[in-house]
């Protein structure tokens, strides 16, 4: 896909897939002889998606957090099908909802809306209704009575019942009626089943919501309903996570706490480096990470820079450490704290936990003793 930016009178593109960088400087040339604070807005998608520009209109290029998601719903949508990018497109234009979490959340449940692609009026729906009727009940007419009906009127009734909308590929709607939710689709969704039913659920959910859902599942508990599958916002979660252990309640926990990650710059890429360095094996565990997340810091990959953050957490301020410069080596400063703290490398960032260092790495020699 292409995202046409605009600023003022200026505009550009930038392909997806891209990078912080990439965008960063793609914004750069679009503010050319412009303040570079000067606000920006993306009017306009070039791809297979032709609705998708209202769903994506507010992404923040200049957020991690929503490059990375926009990265993964270009993905999503190059690994579909045709038909199914027409599914998803009418979709988009039966929910409305409008935000770039919903449409990613809507691009992994795709399952739950069906398309009738010969359908694109009501009178074509009424026909149908009447003559074959695949989707309600069966329509009864005398054969001398047919051409008189009012196919539209029988069609537009129908479709309002269906909760569908026309779009050039068809007739769009939901495989079945679920309880609506108060809240805007949160950071997670949860595909549960039991033998009978199934449903999508979007976290993170109020007590009521979660009630609701028990009682459209027909289940007392969430343990009687088997997780089926998880999908995030966020596109590296899934595979730092241990997802064979997960239960709704602690789902929706984490949910929460990914919420509030995503209203601050770096929580998310932190919380990620934490996950990969500790690595654990249950979902409870992962939540505690997430709750406990204020106990870990990710710092820079400059030996120099790190050497003088050890001097500030020492009490030193701009002035001492500007006075000393070139007078100390800040690189071994920064090597030798970077041992002693406990710093991981990982695929996110350096991070270390500040209650307790991480444990030493094995050297590569000592791990084949």
């Amino acid at each position: 896909m292409i995202l046409y930016l605009k600023c003022r009178s200026h505009s550009i593109g930038l392909d997806l897939p891209t990078t912080s960088a990439e965008a960063a400087n793609r914004l750069s040339a679009l503010r050319e002889g412009l303040p570079q604070d000067e606000p920006f807005q993306i009017c306009d998608v070039s791809g297979p998606i032709a609705n998708l520009c209202p769903y994506i209109q507010h992404a923040d290029l200049e957020r991690e957090a929503d490059i990375q998601k926009l990265n993964a719903l270009d993905a999503r949508i190059r690994d579909m099908t045709q038909e199914v990018q027409h599914l998803f497109s009418g979709v988009l234009e039966l929910e409305r909802t409008g935000s770039l979490n919903d449409a990613i959340y809507t691009a992994g449940c795709l399952e739950q809306y069906m398309v009738f692609p010969k359908i694109k009026t009501d009178e074509e729906l009424g026909r149908l209704l009447v003559d074959t009727s695949p989707i309600t009940g069966k329509f009864s007419f005398p054969k001398e009575a047919k051409p008189y009906l009012d196919y539209g009127k029988i069609g537009a009734e129908q479709r309002k019942g269906l909760g569908g909308v026309f779009t050039p590929h068809g007739l769009v709607k939901r495989r079945e009626e679920e309880p609506v939710q108060e809240e805007a689709p949160g950071t997670m969704r949860l595909a549960l089943k039991t033998t009978e039913r199934s449903y999508s659920l979007a976290l993170p959910a109020s007590d009521k919501q979660l009630e609701q859902v028990k009682r459209s599942l027909g289940v007392e508990d969430f343990a009687q309903a088997e997780i089926t599958a998880v999908k995030f916002s966020s596109p590296y979660l899934a595979e730092l996570l241990p997802l064979d252990t997960v239960s709704v309640e602690d789902a929706n926990a984490l949910a929460l706490c990914l919420k509030d990650m995503e209203q601050e710059d770096g929580e998310l890429m932190k919380f990620c480096a934490a996950l990969e360095a500790e690595q654990p094996d249950t979902f409870t565990k992962a939540l505690n990470i997430a709750m406990n997340r204020d106990d870990y810091e990710r710092v820079p990959e400059d030996m120099v820079e790190y050497g003088k953050q050890v001097l500030r957490r020492a009490g030193a301020d701009g002035e001492i450490i500007d006075t000393i410069d070139g007078y100390m080596d800040f690189t071994r400063l920064g090597e030798d704290a970077m041992e002693e703290d406990g710093v991981r490398g990982t695929e996110f960032g350096l991070v270390r936990r500040l209650s307790r260092p991480f444990p030493s790495e094995p050297e590569m020699g000592q791990a084949m003793t």
